[in-house]
């Protein structure tokens, strides 16, 4: 399955479309922090005598935490982008 084909007309449209979408991925990247912070509970519970796996477990975290933070910075940016069409040519 890929990309779609948008034809669309209408700029305000094509802002509007824009902004929709990147709501699509901030919903997304919610829901990957809540399933880290599933994770680091289930980490804690199973394995909090040890160390090495606390560390190790952290470090993933933090890492993906890290890439959803820049992600979000572009999804920003769409959001800008789609602000500044649809009110351009509202």
């Amino acid at each position: 399955m890929g990309i779609p084909t948008l034809t669309v007309t209408n700029p305000t449209v094509l802002g509007d479309m824009l902004i929709e979408s990147a709501s699509y991925f901030q919903a997304a990247t919610a829901k990957l922090v809540s399933g880290e912070g599933e994770k680091i509970q289930a980490v804690v519970s199973a394995y909090s005598y040890n160390n090495t796996i606390m560390v190790d477990t952290n470090s993933n975290v933090q890492a993906l935490i890290s890439a959803i933070s820049n992600f979000e910075g572009l999804i920003l940016q769409k959001i800008a982008a789609g602000t500044l069409i649809h009110n351009h040519h509202s």
